[in-house]
Parts: C-alpha cells; structure tokens; sequence
C-alpha cells in the first residue's frame, strides 16, 4: 500500500499518496479505486477533470505527466495529491468540558450539535479535527494524540472517552469488544413506561429506509445481530418518563430502536420518532407538517450519555466518569410538571428561532433546525473523498 500524508491548512486540505514499486504502470483511476474503495470511477473521473486531483513527478525531465486523465499512467516515485478546498459547515458547540486528562485518557462531557469525526458535511467543525489541530492552530497528524475509543451521535451530549496513542486505544476497544465496559445513559421519552423493562431485540440496518443511516429491529435469521438494552424508569412529568438506559451490547442507534419499538420514542427523535414520510421529508430540508412538528418537541433528541466504566489502559483500575442530565433537558422535563407552563405540542414551531410555550421558553441557535440534520442518503454520495484516510475504530452505540 502507498505511503500517505496529510496536510491540513486554514482553507484546504491535501493528501499525498506515494506510489511505489510494486505500483508502477498502474492507471490513475485504478490507484485512486484502491484508495477511495466507496468512490465510483465516474467520481473519480470527475475530480481529475475538475483539478482536485494532481499528479507530482520529479524522477527526472524524460518523466512527463502530460495531460492528466484517468487512463493516465503512473511510475514508482509519483505523488499523487488529493485537494479539498474547505467548505462552509454547519456551526457546531465547541464548548465541551474536560471530566478527566491523563497520559493515555481525555475524557469529556460533549455537548449536543458536535459531531465527533468527520462526516458528511462535516470535517473541520468536528471535535476530532478540532483536537488534532487545536482548533486549527497546527497541522493535523493523524498518528498524534486523540483516538476516539467509541462514538456517540452529533445530537447526544454526554460521557465520550477518548485516548491519547493508538495503543491505549487498542485496549480500550478490546473492552468494548469484550462487553466488559458498562455505559449508561438518560433518556426523555414519550409516554409513560413501565417501572422496569428490557428489550432483546436483534436490529441491523434497514433494507427498506429511503435514508441510509436508519437501522431497524430484525430476525437473526434476515441478518440482525443480537441486542439488548435494560431500562428503567427514574421519574415521570406530564406525559413523559426519564429513563435510565443500560446498553449491553452496542448496535448503532441501539437504544433509539428499542425504545421505538416499544412505542416510547426519544423527545426529538427525527429519525426513530416520526413516521418514514416525515423523516425523509426532514432530511432533505423540506417543511415539515404541523402534526409532525409537534412530535418532535426540541431540536435534538433527548439522549444524554450520562456514565461510563472500564479499566484504564495503564493502570488496570477500574475507574468510572460521569455527568448529569445538561440544562436544555433538565429544562424541558421539569417545565412538564406543570400544566400552565408545559411545552404545548400544538402551539410548537420548530422552524422558528425559539420555542415559547406559557411560561417557559427555550432558546435556541438561529440555525438549530438546519444543525440537525444528519447526512442523507445524497449527500452519502456526495462525500468528499479525504473522508476515507480516516481509519477510525470505533465502537457504535
């Protein structure tokens, strides 16, 4: 495989693949196939004619590129260079708090609207990048510091765990593997549910969703892989129930399918607590009905990673971080307790600026709507091709 470095500036970003002996005589497009294996050719193609893609040759002056196309040939020595001008991104909440720092550990309470790799429209308002390069103060170096042990989505807030080298990370993500990790999180959900429950329910991604990113319940034997998710009831308000949420394996978007499939969506869900039409309607931007705007209630589904234990890599300890329901739910579920100021599923806007109901209002970014959006399945064909250097392990939650 060739060799790659990365270069990241205030307005672009550059990736240079060496190619080597063994790669001599290879056409471009192949090459690049090789590197960017979700690419079509026809996608290739176009960012060579388009001049994001250039090929340096320096072997010696009876070497020429020539005009660069697909076909073109390449010769052990070639560097050939990735472009990525960067892009206007959706704003995002840089404001995160350190819970605990360490030589192998960083770990922080992640606020709702921070994706934490790049994404989609994202990649420089990401939390990863931004760490890697302190804010865009330095080159970015993939190899250094800041390896996400496992993931939790842009719209939840909570406990995420990050390491400082590629070997603690390995160890952490063996727990994970290992289901030797315990996570918990809080959850604001319609309805009110039982004391206790719990839901095994094998869940793959959906055959049948216009939106590439939804998963759905599904038997083993059609290709689901084992599930399941305690929970528990901590307090009710209104209509609503707080739950505590105990994943004990770790499907993507686990606990959003099992309390869909039991008829208690997350508050705020777009893509598990409205029906398929709305959903899709919501991802590519369109109005959404009254009905529809109602269910959702807030800008981002009420999701809080709320605790994590593991063994630190270096020690062996067993060590524990956690951090309480943040302001906006706490804010909505206590607002519930009481008839005249409880948010009013009929009156909500939420294409406006704030949501006002009695009493109580929450505000919210100008670009709060927009900000929630996830990629579609457009935009999953669309993405910029630097987004497949990024070799990230990760654990789904």
């Amino acid at each position: 495989m060739s060799n790659i470095s990365h270069q990241l500036t205030a307005d672009h970003y550059l990736v240079t693949h060496n190619v080597g002996p063994n790669q001599s005589g290879i056409r471009l497009d192949s090459f690049l196939k090789g590197r960017y294996r979700r690419r079509s050719r026809e996608q290739i193609k176009k960012a060579i004619d388009s001049g994001a893609i250039t090929v340096k040759r320096d072997q010696g002056p009876h070497l020429s590129v020539g005009r660069l196309k697909p076909s073109s040939h390449l010769v052990a020595g070639d560097e050939v260079q990735v472009l990525s001008e960067k892009k206007v991104e959706p704003e995002v909440d840089f404001n995160y708090r350190i819970l605990h720092e360490d030589q192998a550990l960083f770990v922080i309470e992640k606020p709702a609207n921070l994706p934490v790799h790049p994404s989609g429209r994202y990649f420089f308002n990401t939390l990863l990048t931004h760490l890697k390069t302190q804010g865009g103060k330095k080159a970015l170096k993939y190899e250094e510091m800041y390896f996400l042990v496992h993931r939790i989505d842009k719209e939840t807030s909570g406990v995420l765990v990050l390491s400082k080298d590629k070997e603690s990370c390995a160890k952490l993500t063996q727990q994970f593997a290992q289901r030797t990790t315990e996570k918990t999180y809080l959850a604001i959900v319609h309805g009110i549910t039982p004391e206790q429950f719990e839901v095994s329910l094998p869940m793959a991604r959906s055959k049948t969703s216009l939106i590439g990113l939804k998963m759905e319940t599904m038997p083993i034997e059609q290709g689901g892989l084992t599930a399941h998710t305690a929970f528990k009831r901590l307090d009710t308000a209104g209509n609503f129930s707080l739950l505590e949420c105990a994943p004990k394996t770790g499907r993507q978007h686990q606990i959003r399918v099992h309390l869909e499939s039991v008829g208690h969506p997350i508050v705020g869900d777009k893509l598990y607590g409205m029906a398929e039409t709305e959903a899709v309607r919501f991802y590519e931007r369109k109005r959404l009905t009254p009905e529809a705007e109602a269910r959702l209630i807030l800008p981002r589904h009420a999701l809080h990673s709320a605790g994590i234990k593991f063994c630190h890599p270096l020690t062996g300890k067993r060590v524990e971080y956690t951090c309480g329901l943040p302001t906006d739910l706490k804010a909505f579920f206590e607002a519930q307790r009481d008839p005249k100021t409880a948010v009013s599923q009929a009156v909500i806007n939420l294409r406006g600026d704030y949501i006002n109901s009695g009493n109580v209002k929450f505000t919210l970014p100008s670009s709060a709507i927009e900000n929630a959006l996830q990629k579609t399945v457009l935009e999953l064909e669309q993405e910029e091709l630097f987004e497949e250097e990024l070799d990230l392990e990760i654990i789904e939650d």
